[in-house]
């Protein structure tokens, strides 16, 4: 495949994985031909995203926050958590 990738052939690129997916399976076999085409077609895809939507690692901070969201803690309950554990 060609290395110059644009934006019109990640789009067609993307309606024939779709297509793809409604016929691959995880039944299906390595060396199927719809298989084969699929995997090609998203390694393209995927060095295409990370070229044109590189996805930054959160900061410290960004982690933290989502961390005290997902067990449901706000600074004081946290600070509470903290001096219990370690006071």
């Amino acid at each position: 495949m060609a290395t110059d990738k644009t934006e019109k052939q990640y789009k067609a690129i993307c309606l024939r994985i779709e297509e793809l997916l409604k016929t691959v399976g995880n039944d299906t076999p390595p060396d199927n031909n719809d298989f084969i085409e699929l995997d090609r077609l998203s390694d393209w895809a995927a060095d295409y995203e990370e070229e044109h939507f590189p996805v930054a690692a959160p900061s410290l901070i960004d982690s933290i926050k989502l961390r005290m969201y997902e067990m449901r803690l706000n600074q004081n309950s946290l600070e509470e958590t903290y001096i219990f554990q370690n006071g």
